[in-house]
């Protein structure tokens, strides 16, 4: 009788601690309070999650910077907010990709100008050997190629493919921003 009693209790038991790592694997990937802040937009708790102390250079598990979400939603109060809490401006994901080329192909000149103001590299390449100039001129955002230029972006350099900015604005075919670029000497 007692044999009987005790299965359910160890098959009860069993369950317990098959459920715990599971729980303990989904809670590893849950979004911090920082990292959640950004992602709602919540300036309010993206403070709180600051003065807390929370490492604004934080990342995802592909290597998505909190500054990184800010870009991708296109707000530059929240960017401003972690570059103001120490968030490391250059600080790529693992395909490379800045702030400052991220907001050169979401095309947001806001978010550029800001970038700039704080130190971000107008010429760091991806893993691709993309610039954020390149990219702009691919957009036709002459708007940001006309800024980029303007902090000093190199119109000569070429991705890992041999293509320079001027390809890539050949293939958007905006005519100003091929312009922009023969201008500051590419050829």
């Amino acid at each position: 009788m007692k044999r009987l009693l005790l299965a359910p209790v160890v098959a009860a038991g069993l369950m317990l601690c098959t459920a715990a790592p599971a729980f303990a694997q989904i809670s590893l990937f849950q979004d911090t309070g920082l990292m959640q802040a950004v992602s709602d937009g919540d300036a309010t708790k993206l403070k709180g999650a600051l003065l807390k102390g929370e490492n604004p250079n934080q990342a995802d598990i592909h290597g998505k910077t909190a500054l990184l979400v800010a870009v991708d939603r296109s707000s530059p109060a929240m960017a401003s907010l972690l570059l103001d809490g120490g968030a490391n401006v250059n600080r790529a994901d693992k395909a490379g990709t800045t702030p400052l080329l991220a907001a050169a192909e979401t095309g947001n000149p806001e978010m550029v100008e800001l970038l700039l103001k704080k130190g971000a590299k107008v010429d760091q390449e991806n893993r691709e050997g993309l610039t954020p100039l390149m990219v702009a001129a691919r957009s036709g955002r002459a708007d940001i190629v006309e800024r980029l230029l303007k902090a000093g972006a190199k119109v000569d350099r070429s991705d890992f493919t041999g293509r320079t900015a001027l390809n890539w604005a050949q293939d958007s075919r905006n005519a100003r921003v091929g312009t922009l670029l023969r201008q500051a000497g590419a050829r």
